[in-house]
């Protein structure tokens, strides 16, 4: 029935409509390929272990980072953040009215779902992360403070849930003036089973991770509930997070927690003194270790880009070889073969004239190498700063700052005017 459905289309006309059908067809075919034959899959990927097409491992990649309300910080992460990392944890995020923040074309941004009041917290997936899947559970938390999402893929028996906190007093002056722990976190209860991260800007202090602290403040309610739900400090203990520049001094704020049946999955957590900011905050980076697999590429992950198709051009293709392939069909007799040479014909002509839409990691179009050298330098100021605390070396931090900074408007400023002198009616919502 397939065979005559194209048969028949084919003889009538190789328009637009059976092109897509053919694409479809393809793709379709690809499927039955890679799943018919599950050995032979497992055969081959042994074989290719090495090729780039076949993941050795499937860990997600986490970074954690407060911005201080800054859209320089934001971009200067996700600038890092883009070939590096899985998912992004962001806290004091920037935020306009209607809780509109900045894009990126390598990451789609989950927001809490909350009206009347700015969102202080976000999480960035990363749109080429195929391994795994991110959904938002603003069923179990709602908040301006907190958000919660679900990590889920083939390997991981029960889902991933992973908290983003901001431990703040809330926006909202009827609300008790609470910190987000004892009005947010406190009320979320879970079973002993549910796999757990969390990952906070705590502004708290106790001496399970910082030594140097004996009055410990804004615990009590965080130490309940992480042991109640048997929870252990991902940070190495004593490293410092956080410095002022300002008082020059240094503490433990950034932290992170995981379940017990979590902890052996949490590896390599650390600070990225490479990578610079701008802002108080280090940057922080660890990785779950989902489960070591060999996997064959999906086909369908590389999806054709039929917007790009120069449509004439292909059809003129498939009308000038329809002959020869109607005259070739007719002399194989098995109906099998017919749809196996058909299927080779359409794939010719699709690599000739159809692309595959390939997702990859774009930076802003106005971040230059002056920039980038730029930031390496302020990094390097303040590595060195928070090893001698001198107010020579803290002036130059200012200075090294400041200048980073009128670098990015004034590099900025006419890629702006640019657009806007060249945008076409609507467009200028796009941005």
């Amino acid at each position: 029935m397939l065979l005559t459905f194209v048969w028949k289309n084919e003889r009538k006309n190789f328009s637009y409509n059976i092109s897509i059908f053919f694409l479809n067809l393809i793709v379709i075919w690809s499927m039955s390929l890679h799943f018919s034959d599950e050995n032979c899959a497992v055969k081959m990927s042994q074989n290719n272990a090495n090729d780039e097409s076949f993941a050795n491992t499937s860990n997600i990649r986490i970074l954690q980072h407060n911005c201080a309300r800054s859209t320089q910080i934001m971009h200067a992460c996700m600038k890092f953040a883009k070939n590096k990392t899985d998912i992004v944890i962001l806290q004091e995020s920037w935020m306009k009215d209607e809780n509109i923040t900045i894009s990126h074309s390598s990451f789609t941004c989950i927001k809490p779902n909350v009206q009347n009041t700015h969102v202080r917290v976000l999480i960035f997936v990363a749109k080429n992360a195929k391994k795994f899947t991110c959904t938002s559970r603003s069923d179990i938390v709602n908040s301006e403070d907190m958000q919660a999402i679900s990590i889920a893929n083939n390997k991981i028996q029960k889902e991933i849930l992973l908290f983003n906190i901001y431990n703040k007093k809330s926006q909202n002056a009827d609300n008790e003036q609470l910190y987000t722990i004892e009005r947010e976190l406190a009320k979320v209860m879970l079973n002993s089973e549910q796999k757990v991260i969390i990952i906070e800007d705590f502004n708290a202090y106790h001496s399970w991770w910082n030594a140097k602290i004996s009055n410990f403040i804004r615990t009590k309610a965080l130490i309940k509930w992480v042991n109640l739900h048997k929870c252990n400090l991902i940070n190495t203990f004593d490293i410092n997070t956080y410095h002022s520049y300002l008082s020059q001094l240094s503490s433990i704020l950034d932290l992170a927690f995981a379940s017990k049946n979590m902890r052996n999955h949490i590896k390599n957590w650390h600070i990225d003194e490479n990578v610079d900011t701008e802002f108080n905050h280090e940057v922080i980076l660890f990785t779950i270790v989902i489960k070591k697999m060999k996997l064959i590429e999906n086909s369908l992950n590389a999806s054709y880009n039929l917007q790009k198709v120069d449509w004439k051009d292909f059809d003129e293709h498939l009308q000038n070889t329809k002959d020869k392939m109607m005259i070739k069909m007719q002399r194989i007799m098995s109906l099998e073969a017919k749809v196996i040479y058909l299927m080779k014909c359409i794939k010719n002509t699709v690599k000739l004239f159809v692309f595959k839409q390939r997702i990859c990691a774009k930076s802003k179009l106005w971040w230059n190498n002056k920039l980038i050298e730029m930031r390496k330098t302020l990094s390097s100021k303040k590595w060195i700063w928070k090893r001698c605390r001198n107010d020579d070396a803290w002036a130059e931090i200012v200075q090294m700052r400041n200048s980073y900074h009128d670098a990015i408007k004034l590099i900025k400023n006419p890629f702006w005017i640019n657009f806007l002198n060249n945008v076409k009616e609507k467009e200028v919502f796009q941005t």
